[in-house]
C-alpha cells in the first residue's frame, strides 16, 4: 500500500497512507492529508491512483511543489515512483510504494552558450573590475564632533597651562 510520508517543521514524521483513488493535499480540513503549514495551500496538490502508483498534480498552489527538486507546473501531472522526494512548500514528504522505482536518468543540464559581443568600449578605469568589493568611508558626524571637542579641550588645556606658568609668584 503506497504511503506519504511528512517531515513537519519540528523534526516528527507523520506518516499517511494512501488508500483512496484521490487524494487531496493542503491546510484546510477537507483534504485527505492535511498540512497546517503556512506555506502549504489551501488545497494544494492532488494523488490520483494511476495502476499501482500515484500521479502527482500541483493545484496551482501559491508556494509551489516539488518532485525530486524540480518544479512541477500547474496541473501537469507526474507519476511517483517509490523514494520520490516530494516538496509542498516548505515541507519535505517521501512516496513509499511497494513497487520498485525504475531507474531513472540524470537531469540533463543545458549547455551553456557563450556569444561575443557585437562591441565593446574600453572602461574608463577599472574601479569596477575588482571581485573584491572596497569598504566606502562613512561619514560620522558625531565622531567627527567628539573629535573637534576633544581637539577644543586639549587647546584650552594648553592655553590656561601656559598662563599658569606666566604667573608671577607673589612672594
Amino acid at each position: 500500500m503506497p504511503k506519504l510520508l511528512v517531515t513537519l517543521p519540528d523534526g516528527s514524521e507523520v506518516t499517511h497512507e494512501l488508500t483512496e483513488d484521490v487524494v487531496t493535499v493542503g491546510r484546510v480540513s477537507d483534504n485527505t492529508v492535511q498540512i497546517e503549514d503556512a506555506s502549504v495551500s489551501s488545497h494544494h496538490a492532488e494523488l490520483t491512483l494511476r495502476g499501482v502508483d500515484y500521479v502527482l498534480k500541483d493545484l496551482h498552489s501559491t508556494n509551489g511543489t516539488r518532485l525530486n527538486g524540480q518544479q512541477v507546473p500547474g496541473d501537469e501531472e507526474h507519476q511517483l515512483q517509490a523514494d520520490d522526494r516530494v516538496r509542498f512548500g516548505n515541507i519535505e514528504a517521501t512516496y513509499a510504494s511497494e513497487n520498485a522505482a525504475e531507474q531513472r536518468p540524470l537531469p540533463v543540464e543545458d549547455e551553456p552558450v557563450a556569444v561575443p559581443a557585437a562591441e565593446s568600449t574600453r572602461p574608463a578605469n577599472f574601479a569596477n573590475a575588482s571581485p573584491f568589493q572596497t569598504k566606502k568611508k562613512k561619514k560620522d558626524p558625531a565622531g567627527t564632533a567628539l573629535m573637534g571637542l576633544a581637539a577644543l579641550a586639549v587647546l584650552t588645556f594648553g592655553a590656561a597651562l601656559a598662563v599658569v606658568l606666566q604667573m608671577k609668584s607673589p612672594l
